[in-house]
C-alpha cells in the first residue's frame, strides 16, 4: 500500500458525519440549557432557589464549607497539574507532540469560549427573581475541572477511554457539585460549562482521529480498562440521577418558596443530581462517540 492510500485509509476512521451530527446535537443542548434556565422565569426560578439553598444549607450546616472550600480551593491548580501531566506522558510515550498540541488547542478553546461566552456575549435577563443579575452562565471553575480531565481521556488508547471517562465523571460531579453547594454558580452554570466542554472535545476528537490515526483506533476491546461496567457506571446512574432531579423540580413548586428551608432544601437537591447526572450522562455519550467514531469496520 502506497502512502497516499494509507492516508486515505486511515482518513475513513474520521467519519465526518457522525462528528457532525454529535457537534450539533451537544451545541443544541447548550443552547436548549441557556434558553430554559436562563431566559425562561420558571427555569430562572429553579436555578435561583437551588442557589439560595445551597446558601440556606451552609447556613445551617457550616461543617459542609471547610471542605467543599479546600476542594475547590485546589481545584485549578490539580486539574492543570492533572492535564499537564497527561500532556506530557503523551509526548513521551507517542514520541510526537501532535497530540498533546491538539488537545491542549481544543481544552483551550473550550476555557477561553467559556470566558468569551459569558462575559461578552451571553446575558442573563433581569426577570426579579434575582438579585445577582450578572450573567454567570457557563462556569469558568467547572470548565477548567473537566477539561482537564478530558485531555487525559483524549491521550489515551481506546482500550483506557471508558475506565478514564467514567473517573473524568466522577470528578467533574464533584467539581461542579461543589461548586454549588458553595454557593458560587447555580446548577445551568455548571451544566452549561458541561456542554462546552463536550463540544470542543467532539472537535479534537475529530482532528486527532485525522492527525494521528494509528493509536485512536481499534477493533476489538478485551481489556479491563475498557470494560463494559465502566460504560454502565455512568449511563445508569446519570441517566437515574437526571430523572430524579426533573421529578423534583416538576414537583416542587417553582417559585414563592420564600424562606421555606426544607423546599430550597430540595430544589438543592434536586441541582446536585442534575449536575452530577449531567456529568456521567457526558461523559459516557463522549466515550460512545469517540468509541463508535474510532472503531475499524470491514477491514483486514
Amino acid at each position: 500500500m502506497n502512502h497516499v492510500s494509507q492516508v486515505r485509509d486511515d482518513a475513513r476512521i474520521a467519519r465526518p458525519l457522525g462528528w457532525l451530527v454529535a457537534l450539533v446535537f451537544a451545541g443544541a443542548a447548550f443552547a436548549a440549557v441557556y434558553a430554559f434556565f436562563i431566559l425562561s422565569p420558571v427555569g430562572q426560578q429553579i436555578d435561583e432557589n437551588a442557589l439560595l439553598g445551597a446558601h440556606r444549607y451552609l447556613e445551617q450546616q457550616d461543617i459542609a464549607r471547610e471542605p467543599a472550600m479546600v476542594f475547590l480551593g485546589k481545584l485549578p491548580q490539580i486539574s492543570a497539574l492533572l492535564g499537564s501531566v497527561a500532556l506530557l506522558v503523551s509526548a513521551v510515550v507517542h514520541r510526537s507532540v501532535a497530540a498533546p498540541l491538539i488537545t491542549l488547542a481544543g481544552m483551550g478553546g473550550a476555557v477561553l469560549c467559556t470566558q468569551i461566552l459569558k462575559h461578552v456575549i451571553l446575558d442573563r435577563p433581569d426577570m426579579g427573581i434575582s438579585a445577582a443579575t450578572i450573567n454567570s452562565f457557563p462556569s469558568g471553575h467547572t470548565t477548567l475541572a473537566t477539561a482537564s480531565m478530558v485531555a487525559i481521556f483524549c491521550m489515551v488508547t481506546p482500550r483506557w477511554r471508558p475506565l478514564i471517562a467514567c473517573l473524568g465523571g466522577v470528578y467533574a460531579a464533584l467539581a461542579g457539585a461543589a461548586t454549588l453547594v458553595l454557593g458560587w454558580h447555580r446548577p445551568a452554570d455548571i451544566v452549561g460549562a458541561f456542554l462546552i466542554v463536550l463540544w470542543f472535545s467532539l472537535v479534537t476528537g475529530w482532528i486527532l482521529t485525522l492527525a494521528v490515526p494509528r493509536w485512536n483506533r481499534w477493533r476489538t476491546l478485551r481489556f479491563w480498562g475498557a470494560a463494559r461496567g465502566w460504560r454502565a457506571a455512568m449511563h445508569v446512574p446519570g441517566l437515574l440521577a437526571l430523572a430524579a432531579s426533573i421529578v423534583l423540580f416538576a414537583v416542587l413548586p417553582p417559585v414563592e418558596t420564600g424562606e421555606n428551608y426544607r423546599l430550597l432544601l430540595g430544589f438543592l437537591g434536586g441541582g446536585v443530581l442534575m449536575i452530577g447526572g449531567a456529568a456521567l450522562t457526558l461523559f459516557g455519550l463522549m466515550n460512545e462517540i469517540f468509541m463508535y467514531q474510532s472503531r475499524e469496520r470491514g477491514r483486514k
